[in-house]
């Protein structure tokens, strides 16, 4: 599905609230998560190496053990706010399919 500005900043400023942005956005939200996890591990990384050979080769690793769970709780978590909007939409269409049956 392909954003555009106009329908993006239509359902932006709904204030019905009956379309949801948050599904059109949760793939920059996961690589802007992804971004900020790898500036966070390079950060320590770099500081691990102030600190002497030693730190750094260890910073290193727990930076890239910490990298693979952030990552990894980014995803879950936007899968879970996902799910919870789909869950959502689906309930309205059931619940207008049943108004429009009953009618």
């Amino acid at each position: 599905m392909i954003m555009t500005s106009r329908n993006f900043f239509a359902k932006l400023l709904d204030f019905s609230f009956k379309d949801f942005v948050t599904l059109q956005i949760v793939k920059y939200l996961y690589g802007l998560g992804i971004l900020g996890a790898c500036i966070y591990a390079l950060k320590n990384v770099v500081h691990g190496f102030d600190n002497g050979l030693m730190a750094g080769a260890t910073a290193i690793v727990t930076s890239a053990i910490t990298l693979f769970f952030s990552i990894l709780f980014i995803r879950l978590a936007l899968e879970a706010i996902v799910a919870i909007f789909r869950i959502a939409e689906n309930t309205t269409k059931h619940v207008e399919y049943l108004e429009r049956e009953s009618a």
